[in-house]
């Protein structure tokens, strides 16, 4: 069962993590951000492993639920849903995704936290790979070579280019976002 306190500090930790990284994460930083001693933490979450794992897993389980909502829509409606999704950790402080920051700190991180993320980009890329695929054979999309590298391809891109957007400014991601879907059309 989830408490308001723990989700308060699994959020922030969220946060923390995307603009950050897993290795600068801190009892310390979130306890005192949230007004609360770090007992309260550690009550909620004994490790950090604990914490980055809940971290991950909720990130998971947001997207999901994400793919759930947009089952049944337009393949091209759920790709800009997709890239609505990925808009917003641009638009919310330049935060890098999830998988991008596991990506980043991977030697970092407790062999928990690296197979609940690989488990994640796997979900994303299988979700990704079947809109393709099921656009492609709509004719809604046209791509080269196989539903599955393209789907790696742009997931790839499209974390790269948030953490590249943090160097050299927003419109560098907007750009790859408009190459992504150009390369797209019929």
């Amino acid at each position: 069962m989830r408490s308001e306190t723990k989700d308060k500090i699994a959020e922030l930790a969220t946060e923390l993590v995307q603009q950050v990284g897993y290795p600068s994460l801190s009892y310390q930083q979130i306890s005192s951000q949230l007004g609360m001693k770090n007992a309260a933490v550690h009550y909620h979450f004994p490790s950090k492993e604990d914490l980055g794992l809940d971290v991950v897993r909720r990130d998971h389980e947001v997207f999901t639920k994400f793919a759930a909502s947009v089952q049944g829509k337009g393949h091209t409606e759920q790709l800009d849903a997709f890239l609505s999704l990925y808009q917003q950790y641009l638009e919310n402080g330049n935060r890098i995704c999830m998988i991008g920051a596991s990506a980043s700190d991977y030697k970092q991180l407790p062999d928990s936290m690296r197979q609940e993320a690989a488990a994640y980009l796997t979900e994303v890329t299988g979700w990704f790979t079947r809109v393709l695929e099921a656009g492609k054979a709509d004719g809604a999309f046209h791509f080269k070579g196989s539903a599955a590298g393209k789907a790696a391809l742009m997931t790839s891109a499209l974390a790269g280019a948030l953490q590249h957007a943090r160097l050299i400014g927003n419109d560098h991601y907007l750009a790859v976002v408009a190459q992504l879907k150009l390369e797209l059309k019929p």
